[in-house]
């Protein structure tokens, strides 16, 4: 006697591996958790003075990170995210200007490119003079650092295109606007997201450097005076909070990108 075979069928092996690959994932990743946090626990009970240690930091966080913390942190993120959504439009649509336009190609790369390797930190005497110590400082130097990432995976994204599917939409007498949104966007999409992650990274390295040089609030500010007082453990608090609230930043961009680009799902099961 025959079974019949649903439509979905197919899909349940596929979904059982990717759930079984997900759990291991999961799993090593607790496993380095612990390693880790023993590890520096041992550690920095030796020199608490460098390194403090785990528990001393949750003691930290349990008196100051209501009071302390929070608003700083608040102040910090609304900058960042300010800065990463101006730098995210102005990157893509340069991006793929120099990608799908010559003119446009030759005229800004020696300007993106010198740009692109200047540290930001150098650019802040001249930032404040403009500026000021200011919130507006801390977005321009957000959006500098998060900007020429973006442009620069774009215009890869939008310059490297599959010739063959290229060549399909032409025969099907696609016009330029067709052949953008239906080819050109979706093939770059994977470039515009690995720009945006290495934008993050920069967005968030240059609020930091422009609170702990020219702000009177932000996490930046706070690290800088405790360190000044030795506080090591308070100082933690602020990094802790910052790395876990880019840990979920990212996987919040990598879930996007995942809805965006369906046909990337298969990479994850390799």
């Amino acid at each position: 006697m025959t079974t019949a075979v649903g439509p979905y069928d197919a899909i349940r092996p596929t979904s059982r591996i990717a759930s079984r690959i997900a759990t291991r994932k999961n799993g090593l990743r607790f496993l380095s958790l612990v390693v880790v946090l023993s590890t520096w626990e041992l550690l920095g009970r030796l020199n608490p003075i460098f390194a403090s240690h785990p528990l001393a930091i949750f003691n930290s966080a349990v008196e100051t990170f209501v009071p302390e913390v929070l608003p700083a942190f608040v102040t910090t993120i609304i900058a960042l995210m300010t800065g990463l959504a101006l730098a995210t439009p102005i990157g893509i649509a340069i991006g793929f200007a120099m990608g799908r336009v010559r003119v446009v190609d030759l005229a800004l790369t020696p300007y993106v490119n010198a740009i692109y390797a200047t540290p930001r930190i150098a650019l802040i005497p001249v930032l404040v003079l403009w500026l000021g110590i200011s919130f507006e400082l801390r977005i321009t130097i957000v959006a500098l650092g998060a900007v020429f990432p973006i442009i620069v995976n774009t215009y890869a994204g939008a310059k490297h295109v599959d010739g063959e599917l290229l060549d399909t939409g032409y025969s099907f007498m696609a016009n330029s606007r067709q052949i953008l949104r239906t080819i050109v966007l979706p093939s770059s999409l994977p470039f515009i997201f690995a720009g945006f992650r290495i934008g993050i990274g920069r967005g968030v390295s240059g609020v930091i450097v422009a609170e702990m040089t020219s702000a009177l609030t932000g996490l930046g500010r706070i690290m800088i005076e405790n360190a000044k007082y030795l506080q090591i453990a308070d100082v933690f608090v602020s990094i802790v909070t910052l790395g876990i609230f880019s840990l979920f930043l990212f996987e919040g961009v990598a879930r996007v990108q995942r809805r965006l680009t369906p046909w990337g799902d298969t990479e994850q099961l390799r």
